[in-house]
């Protein structure tokens, strides 16, 4: 499969994994770029598409796991249960 390769709508959602009626207002909202031939006929190329989901791809955050609390002390944080307070729940 080539980088310049042309879709057509159904093709690259199924590429992208959604439907293809979202995809035709991400094109109308203008996020991705389109190639228009007579008669209405679209195509979108496939390295179009790859660099739309790199631009929407949020790396993890770093350093998340060097914090020594529990997980149980991480979701009682702000409840006011976890410092020597007693539960509700029996």
């Amino acid at each position: 499969m080539s980088a310049d390769e042309l879709l057509n709508v159904v093709d690259a959602a199924n590429y992208l994994g959604i439907r293809p009626w979202t995809l035709r207002h991400w094109v109308s909202d203008g996020k991705i770029e389109i190639v228009k031939y007579g008669n209405g006929i679209v195509r979108i190329r496939r390295s179009v598409l790859d660099r739309f989901v790199a631009s929407c791809t949020i790396k993890a955050r770093q350093g998340h796991g060097s914090n020594n609390r529990s997980k149980e002390s991480r979701l009682l944080e702000g409840t006011g249960v976890g410092r020597g307070e007693e539960s509700l729940a029996r």
